[in-house]
């Protein structure tokens, strides 16, 4: 079962992700994927403070949002333990070998540009 995710995650990697052509190692690749995370976070914190601004004087929206996007940041949490399940005190590059840090960050990537789009959706819509 894990390989089958690991497989589907290295496919979605290929053509979703933005895997620099360049990286080789498996250390670069995880460096490219954590790099790429880094961006989707920062994009979606952007995105995410844009909508409250431009929403700032319709206080139910606002309180609505961010009570969203705190089960949205627990809906990530969870989802993530259920792809890549761990029992307690084990090591997730033990269990998943080196290629684990490159799967977690490309499906949490994906997850956050997900969210970005969704939240993109209220920037479009007029208010």
């Amino acid at each position: 079962m894990r390989e089958i995710i690991s497989l589907l995650m290295i496919v979605s990697s290929l053509i979703f992700g933005s895997l620099c052509l360049f990286a080789q190692s498996q250390m670069e690749m995880n460096a490219v994927a954590a790099a790429d995370f880094q961006k989707a976070d920062a994009r979606l914190n952007s995105v995410y403070n844009k909508v409250l601004s431009r929403n700032a004087s319709n206080r139910e929206f606002c309180s609505d949002l961010r009570e969203a996007q705190r089960a949205w940041i627990r809906f990530v949490d969870f989802h993530m333990k259920t792809l890549f399940p761990l029992k307690e005190g084990e090591n997730p590059r033990e269990v998943y070998g080196s290629i684990f840090f490159l799967e977690f960050d490309i499906e949490k990537t994906e997850l956050f540009n997900q969210r970005i789009r969704q939240l993109e959706g209220f920037l479009q819509d007029e208010r």
